[in-house]
């Protein structure tokens, strides 16, 4: 059986958790046998999951693209929440939450609080803008959910507050007890896989919107600022080819910066942060470990 993940080039943390959460669970059990594909933690069950034999999905979301062309040789074990097990056409009992909240159960090391806030932005929107400058302004701690994913666990778990655009942020930090608030600076981000996550932990909440910040392409070479200027010129006329890229917005203004920055100060002592409630957590955890004895049955590990 072969895991299934999303690989970022630049990596991503809430994707990147896979081989070791799936190790610990289920040790030295994946191969690189294309005869059953393993889906779990992640936004995976769209129109691009490979074409294999047979498909297991182990906590998956639905949330990006169209959905998967399922057969009955697709086995469901649970899925992250009601949404997804909703458009799919699956039993709500399947929707459980997401799997990546267990790895409170196995990462476990002695913590010390050294972050009063701190702020994870969606990997997109770490590329797009100078976020660590923003959390300077601030007095916020910046955690780059592009960095080696126990260094991200360590910078939840270190900090008393986590505000964040990353679901995967929010549901490591509520595994680990430690109050989050939902934010949102930039249109990619998904609101219906964070509902469906929510719901699966008995939580509804608005995102607290924050102004976007821009790299723009100041560190390019003139070549290429000249290539983008033009478009820019010509992206609202009739000369405008539409097989071409649109040109990155114009880098943020100092002013800009700390626009954003003031409005992440505003959001963490004002907004109400969420924690789901233990019982709740307990339950899911309870649910998810069944299923993992279940998986363990099934293929005599």
């Amino acid at each position: 059986m072969k895991l299934y993940y999303f690989k970022d080039d630049e990596g991503n943390f809430g994707d990147d958790l896979n081989p070791w959460l799936w190790q610990q669970l289920f040790p030295d059990f994946f191969n690189d046998s294309d005869e059953n594909l393993f889906v779990g933690v992640g936004t995976l069950l769209n129109h691009r999951i490979p074409a294999a034999p047979a498909v297991t999905v182990f906590g998956s979301g639905h949330g990006y693209g169209e959905l998967p062309k399922t057969n009955p040789n697709w086995t469901f074990y649970c899925v992250r929440g009601p949404l997804t097990a909703k458009a799919l056409g699956l039993n709500e009992n399947l929707a459980i939450t997401d799997p990546a909240s267990l790895i409170a159960q196995f990462y476990t090391p002695p913590v010390i609080k050294q972050h009063k806030v701190s702020f994870m932005p969606h990997c997109d929107s770490a590329r797009l803008g100078d976020w660590e400058k923003v959390c300077q302004h601030a007095g916020i701690n910046y955690l780059d959910p592009r960095k080696p994913y126990l260094e991200v666990f360590d910078g939840i778990r270190q900090s008393e507050l986590l505000l964040t655009e990353a679901m995967h942020g929010a549901i490591l930090a509520d595994s680990f007890r430690v109050p989050w608030i939902p934010v949102k600076a930039y249109s990619h981000i998904s609101e219906y896989k964070w509902q469906d996550w929510m719901s699966s932990v008995q939580l509804t909440a608005e995102f607290n919107a924050i102004p976007p910040v821009w790299r723009g392409d100041n560190s390019s070479p003139i070549n290429v600022k000249f290539k983008n200027n033009v478009k820019r010129v010509l992206v609202n006329t009739p000369f405008w080819k539409s097989t071409w890229d649109s040109p990155p917005k114009r880098a943020s203004s100092e002013s800009n910066s700390i626009a954003s920055a003031d409005t992440l100060k505003k959001i963490a002592g004002s907004a109400k942060p969420l924690l789901s409630k233990q019982i709740v957590l307990s339950n899911n955890t309870d649910k998810l470990m069944e299923k993992v004895h279940q998986f363990r049955r099934d293929f005599g590990i």
